[in-house]
């Protein structure tokens, strides 16, 4: 029989319907033709080619000899196009090979890879804590997926291990607050499904607003009132994705954002108000509006403390000295001063009477004190039966000890065993610290005078001879040590004195003549600290130190010129006429 026409044909053979998971829902792995007349074959699948001289005859099975292995099925190696081909294209009429001779194809696209699906969270607020992710109210959420292939054909979806549905438009959760899981998948037109696994989502959804709470310490809690140094603080908490922020106003104020400070109560009058207050979430959703009404009650009990002697402060730094007491006054112009407490470095709280003196111990100390009135209005930050009571306390050092003093001199002095030497042009440089207060001021007073002198800067003793030297250091609270010590002036100069080696052999005109060979001996005589050095100058020559007898004058008459100088720089010059022979 004459074969009028050569078609292939392809057609499935299925081994089964392979299963995700129990509640996934499963498509067949098959073939599909779109609307063009591309032909996808899920590349799974069995290929097996029939040849028919008819179109619609089932034909014959083609069978391979040379590659029977990999025939009868063949399965497409090659992702996307593939191609049954014959060697040349034969015309239809005249049964002969076309010229030019071209290959015959036929198109196939094989196609085993799944669709990728995406999602998009839109609607809510959003927030990334600890690595979850929390969402407010709103939420919806948008499934999308592509195929390079044969095309998406079902996208499906699980919520909350719900069954799996398909997906037509955006998911809108029904659930108000608590974890979520998402998962979904694509299936393309040949029956390709993506995994499960990499299209889970877990996340929060949060639409419930946070709590907000006042705590006050200090209040009438009867007659709600309070007092300027009632302490009025805010709370928040919020159970799932935290607390963005709290919000308050007082009256018809513009509402403020809470710092986690006191609420400040200095603007407001003695009058009626109310505190309105809420709290926002990080996800957006807001707590209703919240109101606690109370009175402001400014008379309550004026609590000061005085000090009864010595004190300086520094940097709100407090010092006292061991001579000092602390006086606590309290005043009211309501209904009077019921209480006034204190407490010395966490000791019991006990009534206060009169002043006390500070601990007789260097260091800081710590004073807590109260007053209350009689309706309970109290100086502090509430009454002791308040829970979250605080008191006023004052930080105080209490310095015992005087600074420390020490003595330095300036200029020419000298030191023999324990005796110093000071000359009329030596000065005294007092020095004092105090590492506690601080130092106040330095004075002095010289020999036995009763009254001090107000040191300013280094000084000098004057008058030959023995002076004793008192010295006191007061610090900021009048801590006081007191040192002395002894100096001996010196302020005269070395005598010069000179001798020749010979007699002279007469006088000219009342001045001494001597030989040529003469030599001049010079020295110095001195009581307390000795000759140091002796410069000489003859007949005006440049003035040079005395190191051994003086000789080699000039014929005629002559004039020497010399100075004496002690340990202590004081000096005398002489001058000695003479005529060499």
């Amino acid at each position: 029989m004459k074969i009028k026409l050569l078609s292939i044909i392809f057609f499935l053979c299925f081994s089964g319907i392979n299963s995700f998971s129990q509640s996934e829902i499963v498509k067949e792995k098959t073939t599909f033709v779109d609307t063009t007349g591309l032909l996808y074959w899920n590349k799974e699948l069995p290929v097996y080619i029939n040849l028919s001289s008819e179109p619609n005859e089932k034909g014959h099975n083609l069978k391979s000899k040379i590659h029977a292995k990999y025939t009868n099925p063949l399965y497409f190696d090659t992702e996307g196009i593939n191609f049954i081909r014959t060697r040349y294209a034969v015309d239809k009429e005249t049964h002969k090979t076309i010229v030019p001779q071209t290959e015959l194809l036929f198109e196939v696209y094989a196609d085993g890879i799944s669709p990728q699906t995406k999602s998009e969270f839109t609607g809510a607020e959003k927030i990334i804590l600890n690595n979850k992710m929390y969402y407010g109210k709103n939420l919806k959420i948008k499934l999308s997926s592509f195929d390079a292939g044969a095309g998406v054909n079902e996208i499906y979806y699980s919520f909350n291990s719900a069954p799996y549905v398909t997906y037509e438009s955006e998911i809108v959760p029904d659930v108000s607050s608590g974890a979520c899981e998402l998962k979904f998948y694509a299936v393309d037109f040949v029956g390709n499904s993506e995994v499960v696994k990499k299209n889970t989502i877990d996340f929060i959804i949060d639409e419930d607003a946070p709590e907000t709470f006042y705590t006050i310490t200090g209040i009438n809690i009867e007659k709600r009132i309070i007092a300027l140094n009632t302490k009025i603080y805010m709370e928040a908490s919020d159970a799932q994705s935290g607390l963005k922020a709290t919000y308050y106003k007082f009256d018809e104020g513009p509402f403020i954002p809470y710092n986690g400070n006191v609420l400040p109560l200095n603007q407001l009058s003695e009058d009626d108000h109310t505190l309105s207050y809420y709290s926002e979430d990080k996800v957006g959703n807001i707590e209703n509006q919240k109101t606690f009404s109370f009175f402001l009650d400014k008379s309550a009990p004026i609590l000061t403390s005085d000090v009864l002697g010595d004190r300086f402060v520094v940097n709100d730094q407090i010092y006292f000295s061991g001579r000092t007491k602390l006086k606590l006054t309290a005043i009211d112009n309501k209904s009077g001063v019921k209480d006034v407490k204190y407490s010395v470095d966490n000791s019991e709280f006990e009534s206060y009477t009169n002043p006390f003196y500070l601990p007789k111990q260097p260091g800081y100390h710590i004073i807590k004190y109260y007053a209350t009135d009689n309706t309970e209005n109290n100086t502090g930050l509430g009454g002791d039966q308040y829970k979250n009571y605080k008191y006023s306390t004052k930080k105080i050092y209490v310095d015992l000890v005087g600074p420390t003093l020490s003595h330095q001199y300036i200029g020419n002095n000298f030191s023999t065993r324990d005796t110093v030497f000071l000359g009329k042009t030596s000065k005294i440089k007092l020095n004092a610290t105090d590492s506690e207060s601080g130092l106040q001021y330095i004075s002095y007073a010289l020999d036995g005078v009763q009254e001090e002198t107000m040191y300013k800067e280094p000084f000098n003793v004057t008058g030959n001879g023995k002076h004793l030297v008192e010295y006191f250091g007061y610090d900021n609270v009048n801590n006081r040590n007191v040192s002395q010590f002894y100096v001996i002036v010196d302020e005269n100069p070395p005598a010069p004195n000179y001798v020749f080696s010979v007699k002279p052999y007469r006088k000219e005109n009342g001045i001494d003549v001597y030989p040529a060979y003469v030599l001049i001996y010079l020295s110095g005589i001195d009581q307390m600290t000795g000759t140091e050095q002796i410069y000489y100058s003859i007949n005006g020559s440049l003035e040079k130190l005395y190191s051994s007898p003086l000789s080699g004058f000039l014929k005629g008459n002559n004039t020497l010129r010399f100075k004496t100088v002690d340990k202590l720089g004081n000096e005398q010059y002489s001058d000695v006429k003479f005529i060499i022979e």
